[in-house]
Order: structure tokens, then sequence, then C-alpha cells
């Protein structure tokens, strides 16, 4: 059976209260009612005014009230057919109940000075192309100003940038120094990016990650360093293998091959996904190799490598603007929203951290609605004050 609110309720005594139909029992609610606070009292003579009938009537023609009205004067009226209605108390008491059902009856008859004053919700903005380069000589570029489209690096290379990706390549009949030069590549909370290596390797950052890597790659290696969240695809060369230190963790080495590495610092786990070829996850004590559709997890705890059977293209999705969720805790799934989103989580209720989702977002998404479709896979209520998101249980 639905529960109604208690607005709901009493606005239902009114009416009946107002068309003669009410019952003794009910009037000696609704009496308690006006007995509970004196704004009750001002309230209720505010609704049986008949000077502020055009303005409730004006506000009322926004809804569809139309088709709920004759439902309710059908209802009123045949509890006591012989009583006279007048047609403008009808009117009050359809507009009333319907407005109150909706959440709005306060606002629509509560004197300006009672009304509270809703505290402003930021613009959650969805994530974009945004990233920082940091030259050798410690210069920060902000990438996604379109306007740096040529940038000088030195050692014989340049860095050309769209506002969306950079690419690094060697200036024509110039040769660099033997010297290794590095530069970095910072993508912020709400960011992504693209890159371009010397070798043509592309790479896609994610959210709240860092790369740092070589301007020119050396003869005989091709090392960059990872912090964050970014996919591969490797040129091949045999001469030079090619590997990612992440966050100084673990070490990922590979010929040519397509590949998602997530080794964020906040998290005690590093998973390196194949896509395509062959690669080598290996720390100081142990190594091991995998196959496409297979997944490497490292357990800062542990120090273990564990090999899982998995849909690597899931583990990418993010880069073709999808959220995946495959079981993921709620926990999980706040964090990489909060880095896509740049928002901040507190946990009224800790024990929801451990709610697990599967299903799939879309990442380019309103931020309220990807909120909208998660309270409705659970007893989850979300609120959003600023930037932080309030996460609560819903104890109903």
């Amino acid at each position: 059976m639905m529960e109604y609110p208690k607005d709901y309720k009493i606005s239902r005594l009114i009416a009946k209260k107002m068309v003669g139909t009410i019952l003794p029992a009910e009037e000696e609610k609704l009496e308690a009612w006006l007995k509970e606070d004196v704004r009750n009292g001002e309230l209720f003579q505010c609704i049986l005014e008949g000077k502020n009938v055009p303005d409730r009537d004006l506000y009322a023609g926004r809804f569809e009230v139309n088709e709920s009205w004759e439902l309710l004067k059908k209802q009123l009226v045949e509890q006591d057919k012989r009583r006279s209605i007048f047609p403008w108390w009808m009117g009050i008491a359809a507009s009333m109940i319907l407005l109150v059902g909706v959440g709005l009856y306060w606002g629509l008859f509560r004197k300006p000075m009672e009304r509270e004053i809703a505290q402003p919700i930021a613009h959650i903005e969805t994530g974009g192309s945004k990233a920082v380069l940091i030259t050798s000589s410690g210069d920060e570029i902000v990438l996604q100003d379109s306007t740096k489209q040529l940038i000088a690096l030195g050692s014989g290379m340049i860095a050309k940038n769209d506002g969306r990706q950079v690419s690094y390549e060697e200036i024509a009949g110039e040769s660099g120094r033997d010297v290794l030069v590095y530069n970095t590549i910072r993508v912020p909370r709400g960011g992504e990016y693209k890159l371009f290596l010397s070798d043509s390797t592309e790479v896609f950052l994610n959210s709240d990650s860092e790369i740092r890597f070589p301007v020119k790659f050396g003869k005989n290696e091709r090392d960059v360093f990872l912090r964050g969240e970014a996919f591969f695809i490797v040129r091949k060369d045999a001469a030079r293998p090619f590997v990612v230190n992440a966050d100084d963790k673990i070490a990922v080495e590979v010929l040519g091959t397509q590949f998602n590495l997530q080794a964020y610092p906040d998290k005690k786990i590093v998973e390196t996904t194949l896509n395509e070829g062959l690669v080598r996850v290996y720390d100081e004590k142990q190594s091991v190799k995998i196959q496409p559709n297979q997944q490497v997890v490292y357990n800062g705890e542990g120090g273990q490598l564990v090999v899982r059977q998995v849909d690597a293209s899931l583990y990418s999705a993010w880069k073709d603007g999808r959220f995946v969720l495959l079981n993921n805790t709620l926990e999980d799934i706040m964090n990489r929203l909060g880095r896509w989103y740049n928002i901040d989580i507190f946990w009224v209720n800790p024990e929801l951290k451990e709610y697990h989702f599967s299903g799939e977002l879309t990442r380019y998404e309103d931020f309220t609605e990807i909120l909208d479709m998660l309270e409705k896979a659970t007893r989850v209520h979300f609120e959003v004050k600023g930037r932080t998101v309030f996460v609560n249980k819903i104890f109903k």
C-alpha cells in the first residue's frame, strides 16, 4: 500500500473540509494539525481567502490537472451528493492536492519570508580534453589552449598540439643530442588527452593521470613512466622493447601491442589488460606473460601477480566514452566518477562502499542523470552540495 507524505494527507483533509465531506475522525486530525504550529493556521486562512484564487489558478495552469481533478471531484462528490459545492472551492481543493502531490504545496502558499532558501548546486560539467605539458626546464604549457600549436622542445624535436591531442615529431634535417630529455604530460581530474610519442606510439590518458617520457627515445630502449590510467597502442620495434613503469610498482614490457594499464596511487592494485599482441609484466621478484583477453592484477599488499581471463575491450571502454561496470563496488564507481567529473565524495553511510553494481554508463552523460540511474538500481540516495556528493542509505 502506498504511503502518502504528511503534507499530502493534510491537503486532502483541507479539501474535504472545504467541500463539506470531511468525517468527524478526519476533522479531529485536521484540528490537531492546526494546533501544531501557528503557521499552520495562517496557511489554512490563506487557502480560504478567495483573493488568492487568481494566483493559484495561474500557478496551477502549468500542470496537467484536468484528468486528475475529474477523478478527485468524483471521489469527493460521491461521498455526499446532497451537499452544495461551490466551483471556486473545488478549484482550490483540486489545485492544492495536486500541487502537494509533487512537493509544491508549501512553495505556493507560504509567504516569501517563510520560504526556505535552497543551497545553490554547482554545475557539474562532464570531463573533456584537458592537460598540462611540463617541459624538462619546468615550464608548464596548457595544452587545451589550441593556440599553442607548435611547441619547440630542443633536441631537434617539436610538439604539435590541436587542443585534443599532442604529437612529438622530429624536425626534418635536424639531429638532436643522444642525451634523453624528459617531458611530462599531466591530465587533471575531469580531463583526458591523447599523445603520440616520437616513435608514433599512441597513448590515451585518462583523468587524474600523468606520463613522463623522453622527447626522443634512445637507440636501445623506450621507457616511459605512468601514474594513473592509459591505453597504449605501441609501435612495433624489435630492437627497442617498449617498457611502461607503473607507479613504481611493476613494469610492462611489449614489442608491438595494445593494452590498458591502470595504476592509480590511491589504489592497492595495478591492472594490466591485453587487447592485442603479447606483454610481459614483472617486478623485482616475478614475471608473467599474458595473451589477448587476459589481465594481470598486481596486489600491493601481497605482492603477487595474478592472471585472469577477461573481455579486454570492457576495460578500455573508457577511451570510447563508456563506463562499463563489472560487479564493481560503489566505492570504485564513485572514485571513477569523481575523477571524471572532478567531484568529491562523502560517505554518510560507509557501509555503502561495498555495494556492487554491473552495467554500463555513458561517459559523457549529464552527471545528475548518472546519479539517477545509480539510485534506481539500489537503495542509495545521492545529495549534491557544491562539488561534493553525499552518499546516503535509504532505510525505508
